[in-house]
């Protein structure tokens, strides 16, 4: 099973969130290494909406290695073409994903420190779901789980940043099982 994750920073990324990301990743879920990654935004950017299409930027990753998982992490507002913006998007199965901290952010929250755990803790929930995706998982009926469908960003905080018990029996257990 693929548990490996290596990060790439795609354009702005605060200093220390991809090493926060990586260390708070559950089981079965391995921190690899952080780099990174320039690549031409612009052919993904919509003008019009002031947002980067999700689709067209995880086009545009390379392929993860054949024993892990590749997660860019990027400050892209992102959207796909029906819907009003996402925070993440990832190939079903395929070993990579893409995530976006920008509507993560929490608002109007004191103390900078407080902000700070907060949208740790987003991304690293968000990382888990999409990185969960890249694995072959869908959504979960299960509120607490990572990998439970999230429409707003304080929702995030009600989901733990971990698999259920049966989300993660279904990493662990070998394909066609």
């Amino acid at each position: 099973m693929r548990s490996r994750v290596e990060l790439v920073e795609v354009g702005d990324v605060p200093p220390g969130l991809a090493a926060a990301l990586l260390a708070g990743l559950p089981p079965p879920l391995t921190a690899g290494g952080a780099a990174r990654l320039a690549l031409e935004l612009e052919p993904c950017r919509d003008r019009t909406r002031a947002q980067t299409d999700g689709a067209c930027l995880l086009r545009r990753l390379p392929s993860p290695s054949a024993d892990g998982l590749l997660l860019a992490l990027t400050g892209e507002d992102l959207f796909l073409p029906a819907l009003t913006y996402v925070f993440g998007v990832s190939e079903l199965g395929a070993g990579r994903g893409l995530l976006s901290w920008a509507r993560l952010r929490p608002q109007g929250e004191e103390p900078a420190d407080g902000a700070w755990r907060r949208l740790v803790r987003r991304v690293t929930t968000e990382a888990v779901h999409e990185l969960g995706h890249a694995l072959g998982l869908v959504h979960c009926p299960v509120a607490a789980c990572a990998m439970h469908r999230t429409l707003w960003p304080e929702a995030i905080d009600l989901k733990e940043p971990a698999y259920c018990p049966t989300c993660r029996a279904a990493i662990d257990s070998p394909a066609g099982d």
